[in-house]
């Protein structure tokens, strides 16, 4: 059955900004919205701690919400509202979810892993690895590199802005997209700048990224990333689903205002089709940061802000790396990590550069500030309370 008119509107607005953080303001829309400084959105949050934001976040119509804290080796889940508005069940730590562009960090990963062994190169071309693929309307393959693809300054056009994307999902959401198909969306668009020359955030980079994957190890992105991190972590929970519209039990259910909750994520992919729980993202993220997927010098370009960057204006502002984001907190304290946004799921997970405190979250709806909610958490979460000044009597 076809969406409503609303729906529809809704369906193409919200599919220009899913996968990302900071799709913010009451109503997602394609374009970011203004700056909000972190002290300001610190300083409305009511009471303190994580559970204050969590709180808040059901307040502002989140159906639910649910976070896991890993910090000096003791973990600490912490719940709100609801998993399901139909049965009343509430959100449990072994619960999955779409967790959106958080995709993109793993998928980094690999692609790190693979230079690390001299498989691939930082500075080799798209057009090396991908022959003839990239070009028509301005576009250039041998212009395009992997580096530019992790850091999104390829320049290439974001698939997801296409109409063509919401249009098919609202003609059958069980639509199946091929990459080639999704990359032949962005480029019937020219660049949106020459390739290096400026920064925004584009899921084409990440399908061409999991295309790359797949030619270079003669695997899928998401074999590759079970063989080389999902399973030496241990992280049982997390999977790729393909084509598949479901989510496998027990899952957290996500409200989307366009009704959307059952669709073929294929149209996500390597950009974005992952499902998870906050348990699996705080290990994956505290396992990169202290070191145990990359060597350290490719870890530390993978955390090094790419010049020009600012994540969709967000609060912080939220400056990327290659595949990681990171914000530095009014009390000094820079965490890195990533955000995602899938019908009616907003993630974050961050960690400390030592990867020893590590914050990951889950809202099951999709009509409240995420760029404003993960600040007030990382914020909550990251920055130790400012001590009150004894009384001395005089």
């Amino acid at each position: 059955m076809g969406l409503t008119s609303c729906g529809k509107k809704a369906l193409r607005s919200l599919t220009a900004s899913v996968l990302i953080l900071g799709a913010a303001a009451p109503a997602p829309v394609a374009e970011p919205g203004p700056r909000v400084p972190v002290a300001s959105v610190a300083a409305r949050v009511p009471g303190s701690g994580l559970g204050a934001v969590l709180d808040r976040a059901v307040r502002e119509g989140s159906p639910g919400a649910l976070a896991e804290v890993s910090k000096a080796g003791r973990t600490e889940t912490v719940a709100r509202g609801l998993a399901d508005t139909r049965t009343r069940e509430r959100p449990r730590a072994d619960m999955r979810f779409r967790v959106g562009s958080t995709t993109k960090t793993f998928v980094a990963t690999v692609v790190l892993q693979l230079v690390a062994e001299g498989r691939l190169r930082l500075d080799d071309t798209v057009e090396r690895w991908l022959p003839g693929l990239i070009t028509g309307n301005g576009n250039d393959g041998r212009a395009v590199t992997v580096r530019m693809l992790l850091n999104h300054t390829s320049g290439l056009f974001n698939y997801t802005k296409d109409r063509r994307v919401p249009e098919a999902l609202d003609r059958d959401p069980l639509t199946t997209f091929t990459p080639h198909r999704l990359v032949g969306y962005a480029l019937s668009h020219p660049p949106v700048f020459p390739p290096g020359t400026s920064w925004e955030y584009s899921n084409t980079n990440y399908t061409l990224l999991g295309m790359i994957v797949r030619r270079v190890t003669g695997h899928p992105y998401a074999e590759e990333i079970n063989r080389r991190v999902l399973r030496p972590l241990g992280l049982r929970e997390t999977y790729f689903p393909g084509t598949s519209p479901d989510v496998r039990a027990p899952f957290i259910h996500a409200y989307s205002k366009d009704r959307l909750s059952r669709f073929n994520p294929s149209w996500a992919g390597a950009a974005g089709e992952m499902i998870s729980t906050v348990g699996d993202l705080t290990r994956f993220d505290a396992a990169l940061l202290s070191g145990r997927l990359l060597p350290a010098a490719l870890l530390e370009q993978m955390l090094t802000p790419t010049p020009k960057s600012d994540v969709f204006h967000g609060p912080g502002p939220y400056r990327y790396g290659l595949g990681l984001m990171m914000v530095t907190l009014p009390c000094g304290v820079t965490v890195y990590g990533h955000g995602g946004t899938i019908f009616g799921s907003l993630t974050w997970m961050a960690g400390t550069r030592d990867g020893r405190h590590t914050l990951s979250f889950d809202l099951n709806g999709d009509t409240v500030n995420q760029a404003e909610l993960t600040t007030a958490a990382n914020v909550a979460e990251f920055c130790p309370a400012t001590p009150r000044p004894s009384h001395r009597p005089s």
